[in-house]
């Protein structure tokens, strides 16, 4: 029987954030300077959300809400849609597909331990790093 691939086989193991208060300009700036698609929200506790450039382009340009003083939690997603590392990576792209999303919060124990992404899934079937 061959080894079924598992979300921690994919993921990206570094998490990149930002606080529910920052501007939407900074979480943009750090998206591109990352060269990432997300960034979890943070309460300088715990994690509360995930703004996406979608979130960015879909809310925060189409309501022409000025990004160099709204909120990063006035455009974020949540509850964070989240999958355990050792599910099979299959079951990852079914709740992308089912939620409509292209990024997961990647938890142990449900302690968020990565990121994945559809970039990430794309590398990882194609075989590129």
């Amino acid at each position: 029987m061959k080894n079924v691939p598992k979300v921690a086989d994919c993921m990206s193991e570094e998490i990149r954030s930002i606080h529910l208060e920052a501007t939407l300009k900074e979480a943009g700036r750090l998206l591109q300077r990352y060269k990432v698609g997300s960034l979890l929200v943070d309460d300088g506790k715990r994690y509360v959300g995930i703004i996406t450039d979608t979130d960015l382009s879909r809310k925060a340009v189409a309501q022409g809400l000025d990004p160099t003083t709204m909120p990063v939690k006035r455009c974020m997603s949540k509850p964070i849609i989240s999958i355990e590392d050792n599910q099979p990576l299959v079951d990852a792209v079914k709740l992308m597909k089912s939620k409509g999303i292209r990024h997961l919060a990647v938890t142990q124990d449900n302690t968020i331990i990565g990121i994945l992404s559809v970039s990430d899934l794309l590398r990882y079937y194609s075989g590129i790093e």
